[in-house]
């Protein structure tokens, strides 16, 4: 073989060599930029996820804020819940307190009505005592007084025993205001007196009938004594029950109505009479027994 053929054979065999080796380059060349596109899109994807995992950092940044403030506006609440509570717990305790000073005032208040009222029952009771008492020592003055006036009757000398019996019975009003811590006027007393009797005539006139009856010889003096007797104590019973009852009743000889009793004077006169009846009676029988 020749030279150049060899030659030519050579040359022949080292461009195929060089174009196999830049096929082999070119394809190689081609596929990394073909990695490195996907390369570059990959990080691009991974890049927008990393942007999307930061604003999700973002995200949990404001939660967990937001969760922290939530705690601490708890924490405060619980605070002022547990504060409430205890303020609860002193003025429910303090409730109670006020519930039992309450049940004992209540207490004290029913113990203070109960005394009251036992005082008040009490008091009563001693003013009727009182009442009862006074009374009974002004019917003794009435009764005093118509003893006295009763033994006058027996006086023989005529109208003087009348005079008399006005005397006792202005001292019996004067008596009874003392009584009953009335102011007394005596000129008042002797008008009071006289139209109290006046006021009744058949009274005066029986009054003065027995009077007349002392100058009748024999048993002049002894018949118009006695009925002079019965008649003077009757009226000055019947004087004495009219003062009694007005001063009672709060009154006072400035505001004596003698018309506003005459009624109830005549009533008590018979009262009277028949009381006196009963004493001559029984003091008949018991002269009689002795």
């Amino acid at each position: 073989m020749s030279e150049d053929s060899v030659k030519t054979s050579a040359e022949a065999s080292t461009n195929h060599t060089v174009q196999s080796s830049k096929a082999a380059l070119s394809r190689q060349i081609k596929e990394q930029a073909q990695r490195i596109d996907e390369l570059t899109a990959l990080i691009q994807q991974k890049e927008q996820e990393l942007i999307g995992l930061s604003g999700q950092a973002h995200l949990m940044d404001e939660l967990t804020h937001k969760l922290q403030k939530t705690e601490t506006a708890m924490q405060l609440a619980n605070a002022q819940v547990q504060a409430k509570s205890h303020l609860i717990d002193e003025l429910t305790g303090t409730l109670k307190e006020k519930e039992q000073q309450i049940m004992t005032a209540a207490e004290h208040a029913q113990l203070i009505d109960d005394l009251t009222a036992k005082l008040q029952e009490v008091e009563i009771k001693l003013v009727a005592a009182s009442l009862q008492g006074k009374h009974s020592n002004a019917q003794n003055t009435v009764k005093t007084h118509m003893v006295s006036g009763m033994a006058l009757g027996l006086l023989p000398a005529p109208l003087f025993d009348i005079m008399a019996l006005s005397a006792v019975q202005l001292n019996l009003l004067r008596s009874l205001c003392n009584h009953y811590s009335v102011d007394f006027d005596e000129q008042l007393g002797k008008g009071i007196v006289s139209s109290l009797i006046s006021g009744s005539l058949p009274v005066l006139t029986v009054l003065g009938l027995s009077s007349f009856a002392k100058l009748i010889p024999g048993i002049g003096t002894v018949g118009g004594g006695l009925s002079m007797t019965a008649l003077a104590g009757a009226a000055i019973y019947a004087a004495g029950q009219v003062f009694i009852r007005h001063f009672e009743a709060g009154g006072t000889l400035q505001d004596f109505d003698s018309k506003h009793w005459q009624a109830f004077f005549k009533q008590q006169l018979e009262e009277g009479k028949a009381f006196v009846r009963n004493k001559l009676d029984t003091a008949g029988t018991t002269k009689i027994g002795a």
